[in-house]
């Protein structure tokens, strides 16, 4: 079984965002199960990812019989399909209308355009939540099939190194992109409350003019300290000993809330205070290990922040066996290969049971 996964940009940078995380995690995890797994992404010429993914340029799609099977990994990829006629798998983060979210008016008809290519072309789409799989089949739904593969987080991590904090005050971590500026807006109040006592340290990239900044964002406070993107591999240090981390919402609409962090949190054993309605609050619940406040509540944002300092939970571990024992990203990798395979052998007219990994498959 050969399977071509489409990227839309260059992933042979550092790993500092989500995005490249995942597709290391998806395409490497599938070659250390034996599948010929390659990535297709805008390059001039071959390389390789990690010392053993292939990538290769989109003219590897125009050969007939390339790949048994293609999967896209976000709305753009599938614009690089090219003369593709095979089976198709095509992953969607958050399911697009002509109004919302907000903050994705700058990308709006593209995004549109990309669903409506999707709809038409893939056999089955694969989404990270229940939410985004209702909208999808509310929207464009037909003879496809959805399916749930949600976020995942590694199952071995990093081994420790020095702690990148300042001893003063207890650090309150913000891992990743702030996508709005509401978000800079929570942390400034909070920094601004918890000055003494408490740092809030943003490891990650504003991408608020990005993503609905309608030209304009605050800027961080002061007080907090900003460093940057940082790879994949370093970031689990300030996991480690931080004393919060941090998940707020990028507005009110829980289907544009699905926030990766929570799952690196808690899988480092970090205590999580989130916001409503982002979608992995269930997280949380299920784990105990963190609270959970409502939409735009700063107060109980600086009350959380000083009772899980004060008041950690003391079953890190527990929670940390049951991210990898539940959701690593070699759980993810069963379920994409579980899928590819019953796609095939469907399509070769053999029917097969659907494995356990499966079972979150709908239908219509």
């Amino acid at each position: 079984m050969r399977i071509g996964i489409i990227f839309h940009k260059n992933p042979l940078g550092p790993p500092t965002g989500i995005d490249l995380v995942r597709l290391r995690a998806i395409a490497g995890g599938l070659r250390r199960k034996g599948i010929d797994a390659e990535i297709i992404a805008p390059i001039e010429r071959e390389s390789l990812l990690d010392g053993f993914i292939p990538v290769r340029p989109p003219a590897a799609l125009d050969k007939p019989g390339s790949y048994d099977l293609v999967k896209t990994s976000y709305h753009y990829s599938i614009l690089l399909l090219g003369k593709f006629t095979g089976p198709v798998v095509s992953r969607i983060v958050r399911v697009v209308d002509d109004r919302l979210p907000e903050r994705d008016e700058p990308f709006r008809e593209k995004l549109l355009q990309c669903q409506k290519i999707i709809s038409a072309r893939a056999r089955v789409v694969s989404l990270n939540n229940i939410e985004n799989l209702q909208r999808w089949n509310h929207f464009f739904g037909g003879s496809q099939r959805t399916i749930l593969v949600p976020t995942g987080c590694p199952a071995t991590i990093p081994v420790p190194h020095e702690n990148p904090f300042s001893r003063k005050t207890a650090p309150v971590l913000f891992l990743g992109s702030i996508a709005a500026p509401r978000m800079i807006q929570m942390l400034n109040d909070a920094a601004r409350n918890l000055e003494g006592l408490y740092t809030i340290h943003l490891v990650g990239a504003n991408k608020t003019l990005m993503y609905g900044g309608r030209g304009w964002s605050p800027p961080l406070d002061e007080r907090i300290v900003d460093h940057g993107e940082i790879s994949e591999e370093k970031i689990w240090d300030y996991i480690r000993h931080a004393s919060v981390g941090l998940a707020l919402a990028t507005g009110p609409h829980a289907f544009d809330n699905d926030l990766a962090k929570i799952y690196n949190y808690l899988r480092g054993g970090l205590p999580v205070l989130s916001e409503e309605p982002v979608l992995n609050n269930h997280l949380i619940r299920q784990t105990n290990f963190g609270k959970i406040i409502g939409y735009g509540d700063v107060n109980g944002l600086v009350a959380g922040v000083q009772e899980l300092v004060t008041k950690p939970p003391a079953h890190g571990q527990e929670v940390m066996d049951f991210m990898v024992r539940e959701h690593s990203w070699e759980k993810r990798v069963e379920t994409y290969i579980e899928l590819f395979e019953t796609l095939l052998r469907e399509l070769k007219g053999c029917r097969i049971i659907d494995g356990p990994h499966l079972k979150p498959i709908l239908e219509r």
